[in-house]
Formats: structure tokens, sequence, C-alpha cells
């Protein structure tokens, strides 16, 4: 897989991975695509979802890549509790949904964000 790229995302991947946390995310051409977080249920509700999702954002911001994820449906061994609390939760980040006339027919994932152009 020539277009997987994590190699400028391993700090912040091994930086959670050391606290027990599963962060599948990427780098494929101008976009940070994130597949999934999992924080084990003893860990949760400490905000340490909150502070990944930071950190990769801050990170596109500073590299100004789009950033593009599809939030789950409700799962309790990843903590989705609601798809709806998950979209809400994105959307403090900055992320759109992908739909309306937000519709961006590059890709099929649920939501993006642009790079802050102010960074």
């Amino acid at each position: 897989m020539n277009w997987y790229k994590k190699a400028q995302l391993e700090p912040i991947i091994n930086k959670w991975q050391q606290q027990g946390i599963t962060l599948y995310v990427y780098e494929k051409n101008d976009k940070i695509i994130l597949d999934s977080i999992i924080i084990p249920r003893e860990l949760r509700k400490q905000g340490l979802g909150t502070q990944i999702m930071q950190e990769l954002v801050n990170y596109a911001d500073q590299i100004g890549k789009r950033f593009e994820l599809s939030p789950g449906q409700k799962d309790p061994f990843h903590g989705t509790t609601s798809r709806g609390r998950l979209v809400n939760f994105y959307k403090r980040f900055g992320f759109i949904e992908n739909k309306g006339r937000h519709k961006d027919f590059t890709t099929s994932r649920g939501m993006y964000r642009k790079p802050n152009e102010l960074v």
C-alpha cells in the first residue's frame, strides 16, 4: 500500500497507544483519514477523545491537509453510544457533514474538515 503513510502521524499514534488507546489514522495524498479511535472502557469519560481529536486537528492544520472521517453507528466495543452524539462531537472540531449544500462528491466519508487557514 504505497498510498498509506503514517510516519508523520507515528508520534501521535504511539503516544496514545502507550496509554492503551487504539488509534487508526493515516494520510493519503492531501488528506488525513481517521478510521477509528478505541478507548478502553476504564479510560472513557476522561476527555481523552477530545485530547486526541485536538492533536489530530492541530496536526492537520499545521500541514494544511483536509481531514475526513465517517462517524460510527452505536457500538459498545468502540464506546459509541449514539451516532448523533458522535456527529456533534466532531462538529466541535470544525467537521461538517458531507451532505446537502456541503456535499463533496470527491469523498464517500460522512464528514470532512478543511485545514484552518489562520494557522
